[in-house]
């Protein structure tokens, strides 16, 4: 069954999130294991996430190891379980996992996760069509970044992709 469109938001404090499922371009061949060329997929992301924050006038995101694991670990998770949402099928939070991955003296969290984009632009572009994803992307507060993404075949829910943001006080 293909899922053709879902999104859903949810402001808490300082910790926004965005979920955002589209039907995919194309069946893309793959497992639901982090894949060669991963690494340069969520390069691609940073890169195509902080070219939008430049045309707002936001400063470019750092990556940073922790969020990179914690961002990774929940992408695998949504992937191996085949759902996409902020809470893992541990019952783990977006604080949980970013405090358990070492993130830790935040002052502002956000995650956008998404599935069924097959490359780095479609997922972005697909996040800044939506007003969720979009205001994660452009909070100028936000200054550090991870990213997860496995590459799994359409049939199996995927691509899936995790963006989590961070500032520390």
């Amino acid at each position: 069954m293909a899922i053709y469109s879902y999104l859903a938001t949810a402001l808490a404090g300082t910790v926004a999130s965005a979920v955002l499922l589209t039907a995919p371009a194309s069946a893309a061949p793959g497992s639901a294991s982090a894949a060669p060329g991963s690494a340069s997929m969520q390069k691609a992301v940073v890169k195509l996430t902080n070219a939008e924050r430049k045309k707002a006038g936001c400063p470019a995101l750092k990556m940073r190891p922790a969020l990179y694991k914690a961002a990774q670990r929940h992408t695998a998770d949504m992937a191996r379980n085949h759902y996409v949402g902020h809470t893992g099928s541990n019952g783990s939070t977006l604080v949980d996992r970013v405090e358990a991955a070492g993130y830790t003296g935040w002052s502002s969290l956000a995650e956008n996760v998404a599935a069924r984009q097959v490359t780095a632009a479609d997922v972005v572009k697909a996040w800044m069509k939506s007003p969720g994803h979009r205001a994660n992307i452009l909070n100028c507060s936000l200054r550090h970044i991870g990213v997860g993404y496995v590459k799994a075949s359409a049939s199996a829910g995927g691509p899936y992709w995790t963006q989590d943001f961070g500032a520390k006080f």
